[in-house]
């Protein structure tokens, strides 16, 4: 590919590529396929521009960055990119932060004219949490990156961002989100007094760690009763007007090994859920759950939004226990386990984490119990 200069006034040029040449279909004529570009500057800088653009085209670069919108491409990266390839609650995920906040925020920059300092000034100014902002650097990095690989826009500038927002996991909030023992027992006796499928529900919670999602999501193909093992295949993801289900948060099914008081309180829940579908008949809608409506509309999916709110909310209140979130029992599972000695790794795998790093992040305000422990341990075995 060769380039030229065309002067247009002083200090004023035209860059002139020729790019190809290709056969004119109606006159069979050869014709010289051209990409001009304007620049403003002496001679020299043109010339020095000119050998730049030639430089990128060889190498396969941008030529020129796209003008197209951030907020469009943002809608085109949603249409064509994620929707085909991510859960639907990804997708919806990555739609509402799109449209509530970057689009709002950023989507009036070109893709070409957006910098570094944008997205520092958009983070800088937000009043949201820091664990809320790494989600929107993510997603705009993903979209950018697939940008460059169309050569819309040379670079990911979401990679040039200084000070990029980080979750920071806060041990005094996770630890004031978990309960101690006798709490958890107060719940579980709440539980128990509500109803076979509380009892077995909350128990579970308990004792798997379990996501919500995980929990209302389980059905009785998942268990293995005789080895005692159930399997976490998927979560909900919307339970209405038809359950739709997806792959667990990180893809992969994980097999949980339960108590014999645990399997005790799924029988019940089994023979329970047979009562209940006798009554209902045919208004039952059957979906294979464990955990599912006892009362119109029967066979459903528990409401996840439902449980947390006002289920849990309830039983807290009279258990008189301290008042956590749901999630809180999640957090409590783990703290339990790593306090009774429970081997990481071990902990790890029943909660579904993807590396051992994410639990000792998490959950590292209960170690400093396991470090007196081990040297109470090493103390008596060593002697005086």
């Amino acid at each position: 590919m060769r380039g030229h200069l065309v002067k247009r006034y002083k200090g004023s040029w035209s860059i002139v590529l020729d790019l190809d040449r290709r056969r004119d279909p109606e006159t069979g004529f050869l014709k010289r396929v051209q990409k001009w570009f304007s620049f403003r500057g002496t001679k020299k800088k043109a010339e020095e521009h000119l050998s730049d653009l030639l430089h990128r085209h060889h190498q396969g670069g941008v030529l020129e960055p796209s003008k197209l919108l951030l907020s469009g491409w943002l809608d085109r990266w949603l249409e064509t990119a994620v929707q085909p390839s991510k859960a639907l609650r990804t997708y919806e995920t990555y739609k509402s932060l799109i449209d509530k906040h970057l689009k709002p925020g950023l989507g009036h920059y070109a893709l070409g004219e957006l910098r570094p300092d944008h997205l520092e000034g958009y983070y800088h100014c937000s009043t949201l949490q820091p664990k809320t902002l790494e989600s929107h650097h993510n997603v705009l990095s993903g979209a950018l990156a697939v940008a460059v690989r169309h050569k819309l826009i040379r670079d990911n500038v979401a990679s040039l961002v200084m000070n990029k927002p980080r979750a920071r996991h806060n041990p005094e909030k996770i630890q004031a989100q978990c309960w101690e023992v006798d709490e958890a027992r107060a719940l579980l006796k709440a539980a128990h007094e509500a109803g076979p499928q509380p009892a077995a529900f909350y128990r579970l919670a308990l004792e798997s760690g379990a996501r919500k999602g995980e929990l209302c999501a389980f059905k009785w193909s998942d268990l293995d009763i005789d080895a005692g093992k159930l399997t976490v295949m998927r979560q909900l993801i919307k339970r209405w007007p038809l359950p739709i289900f997806g792959a667990p948060k990180n893809k992969k099914p994980r097999a949980i090994d339960l108590s014999p008081e645990m399997l005790g309180l799924l029988r019940k829940q089994k023979a329970y859920q047979a009562e209940v579908k006798l009554l209902a008949g045919n208004t039952y809608q059957d979906h294979g759950l464990i955990f599912a409506y006892d009362q119109p509309p029967f066979g459903m999916p528990l409401s996840a939004n439902n449980i947390g709110q006002r289920e849990f909310a309830k039983l807290t209140e009279i258990a008189k226990v301290r008042p956590i979130t749901f999630h809180g029992l999640r957090h409590t599972a783990a703290t339990l386990m790593l306090k009774e000695g429970i081997p990481i790794k071990v902990v790890a795998e029943r909660l579904g984490h993807k590396k051992i790093t994410i639990t000792l992040d998490i959950y590292a305000h209960a170690l400093p119990s396991m470090q007196r422990d081990a040297a109470t341990k090493l103390g008596v075995l060593f002697g005086a």
